[in-house]
């Protein structure tokens, strides 16, 4: 039986993509196939994101005290993982919000691996 989302699913779906709130979305009572997806996508983003300012705060650390050198460095290096993780929370956001699955490029395989089971139809 085709399974149609519900506004509160597509709703839940999208603030999966909005960083931390991801949170909210696992802890919901009911989360079908549709939200389970999107929540294991948002963590895995969120995962990234963690990792992605890490990085930076270690390139920072080190090579951004270069006098000229480092500052650009960072700075291009903050505003291209800026605008890469702010285009799939608006990508994904959107996508749940319209009731559409899709995949998140190159974080798929470790979205798979997100322990967030369906406990509805």
């Amino acid at each position: 039986m085709d399974h149609t989302t519900t506004a509160r699913e597509r709703w839940l779906g999208a603030i999966c993509y909005l960083s931390i709130f991801v949170f909210v979305a696992i802890m919901a009572k009911e989360r079908t196939r549709f939200l389970a997806r999107h929540c294991r996508q948002g963590f895995a983003l969120l995962f990234a994101e963690m990792v992605g300012v890490a990085f930076i705060f270690i390139i920072d650390a080190s090579l951004g005290k270069l006098p000229v050198l480092g500052f650009i460095l960072v700075i291009v290096l903050r505003l291209v993982f800026f605008l890469a993780v702010l285009s799939v929370s608006v990508l994904g956001f959107t996508k749940a919000l319209f009731g559409e699955e899709w995949r998140i490029p190159y974080l798929d395989e470790l979205a798979d691996r997100v322990p967030v089971e369906t406990n509805s139809p």
